[in-house]
């Protein structure tokens, strides 16, 4: 059985195929995140390689794991992201982020019925990791296009950002993982 998230994702993911327009996802506040996750990890984003799986094709993209908030440990890992293009078929869906090579994000992340391991929420459980001035290190989740549906209601508004310390963010993992009785890594 998908998760509630699984369930909105694929929904979303069949919907801006068939409409070719941006996407609407069910907006998911952090608790949702770390809940619906099986792994929270921060890592740099590596090599990129495209797969078709039925009438599904997949970015899958390695990465290179430097810290666990939650899940087992890893060192490195492949994650999946719905579209991509092989030979000379070509997907694209609203709603599901980019990763660049090279650069460092913190992933929410669930493993779908395929086994793939992919990102919680698409575009709401990727945030990237940088340094302001004084040397601090925050995450960051652009505004974008894609409208959420807020909770219990049928309203929707733009996805809107997030900035914070990542301190912050994996104190805040820590306190939702006991609340719930889980341990942290």
């Amino acid at each position: 059985m998908l998760p509630r998230y699984g369930v909105v994702c694929l929904l979303a993911l069949c919907m801006g195929a068939a409409l070719g327009s941006g996407t609407i996802l069910e907006q998911m506040s952090l608790d949702d995140l770390v809940e619906e996750s099986t792994a929270v990890v921060r890592g740099h984003a590596g090599t990129h390689r495209t797969i078709q799986a039925g009438a599904l094709i997949y970015t899958l993209t390695a990465f290179e794991v430097s810290e666990q908030l939650k899940g087992d440990p890893v060192g490195r890992m492949e994650v999946a992201l719905p579209g991509g293009q092989v030979g000379t078929l070509s997907q694209r869906f609203g709603g599901v982020p980019e990763l660049e090579i090279g650069k460092e994000y913190v992933l929410f992340l669930w493993r779908g019925p395929s086994g793939r391991t992919q990102i919680t929420g698409l575009s709401q459980g990727l945030f990237e990791v940088e340094r302001n001035q004084s040397g601090h290190v925050l995450i960051h989740r652009k505004p974008n296009a894609d409208l959420v549906l807020q909770p219990g209601s049928s309203d929707s508004a733009p996805n809107t950002g997030i900035t914070m310390l990542l301190d912050q963010l994996a104190a805040q993992v820590r306190a939702i993982l006991q609340k719930r009785g889980e341990a942290a890594p």
